[in-house]
């Protein structure tokens, strides 16, 4: 089961880019991407297959939308700020990003839990540990130190945690809280910088 957290990084992309002062030459290209996407998102939701024959049927609606987007819009039409960011905009690879998401389904995904998961676009959980001012803070309310990372795809659950030096969690003494734990995550690059090497 998923969870009906909005899942759609890549039109949240395309509302932003067309928000976007310097996005201005482009706005009517890119509310006709957006026109663009919605069609790609309603044949989406009109496949009918399931297991691999539904991955490949999504996969074509994919590519079809991708170059779309990418080649006739972007790349012939778009302004040079529009061609030279879509990059910074993440115009290009949220588009993968909403894909996968779709592609966490019990009608391709056999064994999927029974409880409700969160698929897409998070801050995940990295590290937790506790910081300790002294020997006698120990008595105290703990200072909690979580690390966490953003991802650009993932699948898992928000845990929530409660920690105290007292076992009855008396307010004053309990550190309350929560983190995303993904079980998986990705990040979804279209290209790779060498800085990123």
């Amino acid at each position: 089961m998923l969870s009906n957290m909005p899942k759609t990084p890549h039109k949240d992309k395309l509302v932003a880019a067309i928000e976007n002062p310097k996005s201005r030459n482009d706005v009517a290209l890119l509310k006709e991407a957006l026109s663009a996407y919605e069609v790609w998102i309603l044949k989406f939701d009109k496949v009918g297959t399931t297991g691999k024959r539904k991955v490949f049927d999504l996969t074509a609606l994919l590519n079809e939308y991708k170059d779309y987007l990418e080649v006739e819009l972007i790349a012939r039409r778009g302004s040079a700020f529009l061609k030279r960011q879509k990059g910074q905009l993440k115009l290009d690879n949220s588009i993968l990003e909403e894909f996968l998401i779709r592609l966490v389904d019990p009608s391709i995904l056999k064994g999927l839990p029974p409880f409700e998961l969160e698929v897409g676009p998070r801050t995940a959980f990295m590290t937790l540990s506790f910081r300790p001012s002294s020997i006698s803070s120990l008595n105290e309310k703990p200072e909690i130190v979580i690390k966490s990372k953003d991802q650009d795809f993932t699948i898992g659950k928000t845990l929530h945690y409660k920690v105290s030096a007292d076992s009855a969690f008396a307010n004053p003494e309990t550190a309350k809280g929560e983190f995303f734990l993904a079980v998986l995550s990705a990040e979804v690059k279209v290209n790779l910088d060498k800085t990123m090497f």
